[in-house]
C-alpha cells in the first residue's frame, strides 16, 4: 500500500512516499480503506520530533480518517466490510498513522461517518471534533452559560463554538481580526480582537456579568490570565498546556481541566448527530494529494491557512 513514510525525523523533506505491507485486523481491531486524511498542526510536530509521542522511527503521522471498513478482525460484530466510517488513532503510542492506503484501528476508534458529509469533509472532524467535545463536556456548562474561548478560530476553536452553541452556551470568542469573518459566519456574535486591549475584561463586559467558564485552544498562558474573569466555582480548560500562575483557580473554588483527547466511538457518534441534526460543519481550506504533502508540511510548519486541509487518496469512493 502507499504511505507516507518518516524514516528519520526532521524538515517536510523528511516525507518520503514509500510502499508498505497492508496491515490485517487483528483481534476486536478493523482495517479501513482510507478516502481521506485530516491534516494537523501535531503531524508536523511528531514528524519533526516523535519523542512526546512515544514513537520512533520509522513511523507513519496522522490521527484522523474517513473511508470503508475493509476487513474485520475476530470479535468485533458492529461493523461490516463497505461501511462507511470514520476514526482515529490515540495521539500517543501508535507508530503507524493514518498518512496511508489502509489504517488498522481498534474498533473503539471507528464510528459511522455522517451522511450529509463526502470523505473529503469528514476526515476534518475526528481529531479536532473529539478534542473540542471532550472540552466542552469536561467544563461541564449550562444553557445560558458564558464561556470565553481564546483560539476560537482555530481547528478545535471553530468546532467548539459551534458545540457550545448548540447547547445554548453564550460563546466570547477570542481570535485575531482578520479571523474575525470566519467566526461571524459561524454564527458567534461576541467576537474579540485579541490584540486590542484586556480580552477578559471585553468578555465580561460583553456577557454582561462573571464568566462561568474559559477554554484555551490557543495556550501562551491565556488560560491562568483569564481565571479573575470566572465566576466563584465556575470551570476552566485547556487542550494546550497548564502554565502560570493558578492560585486564582483556588480562591475561586474553580475547576480545572486539562485535556488530551481520547479516541471513542462514543465521541464519534455524538459528533455525527451534531452534523446531521444541527449542521456541524468543518472549515477546509485545501484538499491536497500525496504529492503535495511536503509543501503541505512546509505551510503547517509556518502557520499559514485559516482552515483545514485534507490528504485525499485517489479513489475516494464517496
Amino acid at each position: 500500500m502507499r504511505a507516507v513514510v518518516v524514516r528519520e525525523p526532521g524538515p517536510a523533506e523528511n516525507l518520503e512516499p514509500a510502499e508498505l505491507p497492508r496491515p490485517t485486523a487483528g483481534a476486536g481491531r478493523v482495517v479501513v480503506r482510507v478516502g481521506a486524511v485530516g491534516v494537523n498542526p501535531v503531524d508536523a510536530t511528531n514528524r519533526a520530533d516523535p519523542s512526546w509521542a512515544g514513537i520512533e522511527p520509522p513511523y507513519v503521522v496522522g490521527y484522523e480518517v474517513a473511508g470503508w471498513i475493509e476487513e474485520v478482525g475476530p470479535g468485533v460484530t458492529q461493523f461490516a466490510r463497505g461501511d462507511a466510517v470514520w476514526g482515529m488513532c490515540p495521539v500517543r503510542g501508535i507508530r503507524w498513522g493514518a498518512y496511508a492506503e489502509y489504517v488498522e484501528l481498534e474498533a473503539g476508534w471507528v464510528g459511522v461517518r455522517p451522511a450529509l458529509l463526502g470523505v473529503v469533509e469528514a476526515a476534518a472532524i475526528p481529531l479536532a471534533g473529539s478534542t473540542a467535545l471532550q472540552l466542552l463536556d469536561r467544563l461541564a456548562l449550562q444553557a445560558g452559560d458564558a464561556v470565553l474561548v481564546h483560539g476560537a478560530s482555530g481547528g478545535v476553536g471553530r468546532l467548539f463554538v459551534q458545540l457550545a452553541r448548540m447547547r445554548g452556551i453564550r460563546v466570547a470568542a477570542s481570535s485575531s481580526k482578520a479571523r474575525h469573518p470566519l467566526l461571524r459566519n459561524l454564527g458567534i456574535e461576541i467576537v474579540i480582537d485579541r490584540e486590542q486591549g484586556d480580552v477578559v475584561d471585553a468578555a465580561v463586559h460583553h456577557v454582561g456579568g462573571p464568566l462561568d467558564g474559559v477554554a484555551d485552544c490557543a495556550g501562551h498562558g491565556a488560560l491562568a490570565a483569564s481565571l479573575i474573569g470566572v465566576r466563584e466555582g465556575g470551570s476552566a480548560g485547556s487542550i494546550v498546556e497548564l502554565s502560570g500562575d493558578f492560585e486564582e483557580a483556588i480562591d475561586r473554588n474553580l475547576r480545572l481541566h486539562g485535556v488530551l483527547v481520547r479516541p471513542e466511538t462514543e465521541t464519534l457518534d455524538t459528533l455525527r448527530a451534531a452534523v446531521e441534526r444541527r449542521g456541524l460543519r468543518p472549515v477546509v481550506d485545501a484538499v491536497v494529494e500525496l504529492d503535495a504533502i511536503v509543501s503541505t508540511h512546509r505551510a503547517l510548519d509556518a502557520g499559514q491557512g485559516e482552515g483545514k486541509v485534507v490528504l485525499r487518496f485517489a479513489d475516494t469512493g464517496g
